[in-house]
């Protein structure tokens, strides 16, 4: 075979493989790339050309495939400059949106903070005419639950949602003439609640030369301003149901509770045991929460104590009014 065909066969086969087009004309092969160049360039050598032209259409191919992937990898590197820029753009663009929710939403939620707080501050003046009304409490048999609760209370204390100091005269033992509790740090939401708190504890306890150990002190019990494993029991009493997240300062009070230490709680709740009864709750629950304060009366205390992640009950669970009122003690 002549050294012309086998360089014509030659420079078809890589003609083929990087530009994909061979166009034939008279006497002449002509190689064209198409991913280069819109004004083509070409090699061409005739019947005639001798192994030196051979030897020169070889180095021209080498130096052009050379030069195509130059140019390719400054094509890649160009794409992904701009798909770099875009997606920057992009998560900039995501970063800022969702910073801008998180701070509205903060925002938000501090409103509503203090409007609860404004609206307690209100309900201060008059709040034991309606939950501490003796007649009420001694009807529904809430009173003689809530002695029996206050007996198991001991060591360091923290109670929830303080209010007007309905609990502080149960932590005092009347027969031996003293405070049940090692420490007693007693918070709410409403600087108006804990004055009215404050009032009472210095009326109940006059006579006591030992009042360092009482703390009334502004604090939202979804982020409980105490370190880790502080307390031996947190207690709560109808309030959990006006808790905007329940679930959450459930976890908090598990957190701030000492190993083995115990959460006690006497709560309105579904009457799970009657179901017409809870379905009326259900159904009423946004009008009762309208007019209670808040209050949303047809909560599943128990169930929310167990997703908080306490599952080991010590106490209780008692009802009363039908189920509309339940008491319990669990353990971390």
């Amino acid at each position: 075979m002549s050294t012309i065909t086998k360089h014509h066969r030659c420079s078809v086969r890589l003609g083929r493989a990087r530009s994909g087009s061979v166009r034939k004309t008279t006497g002449t092969t002509t190689m064209t790339n198409k991913s280069r160049y819109d004004n083509v360039r070409s090699f061409s050598f005739s019947s005639s050309s001798s192994s030196s032209s051979s030897s020169s259409f070889r180095e021209d191919l080498k130096t052009n495939e050379e030069e195509e992937e130059e140019e390719e990898e400054e094509v890649d590197a160009g794409k992904a400059m701009r798909t770099t820029r875009r997606a920057c753009v992009l998560k900039s663009g995501v970063v800022a949106t969702s910073g801008f929710w998180i701070v509205e939403n903060r925002r938000a939620r501090a409103e509503d903070e203090r409007n609860m707080a404004e609206d307690y501050d209100a309900y201060s003046q008059t709040y034991d005419n309606l939950d501490g009304n003796k007649i009420v409490v001694e009807t529904l048999g809430i009173d003689q639950l809530r002695t029996k609760m206050f007996e198991r209370v001991e060591g360091d204390v923290l109670e929830l949602a303080v209010g007007t100091g309905l609990n502080l005269p149960y932590y005092y033992d009347k027969k031996e003439g003293r405070r049940r509790v090692k420490s007693l740090t007693a918070i709410d939401l409403s600087s108006g609640m804990l004055k009215k708190a404050e009032e009472k504890f210095r009326e109940i306890e006059r006579d006591s030369a030992d009042n360092n150990n009482v703390k009334f002190e502004l604090a939202n019990v979804e982020s409980l301003p105490y370190k880790d494993e502080t307390f031996d029991y947190v207690v709560d009493t109808f309030s959990m149901c006006v808790f905007e997240k329940p679930d959450v300062a459930l976890q908090e009070a598990k957190r701030v509770l000492k190993k083995g230490g115990k959460l006690l709680l006497f709560e309105h709740s579904r009457a799970k045991a009657n179901t017409v009864l809870s379905a009326y709750q259900h159904a009423t629950s946004g009008m009762v929460k309208r007019m209670a304060k808040g209050c949303d009366w047809s909560q599943d205390v128990e169930k929310i104590v167990r997703e908080a992640g306490f599952t080991k009950v010590t106490w209780g669970p008692f009802e009363q009014v039908g189920g509309l009122i339940e008491a319990l003690e669990v353990q971390k």
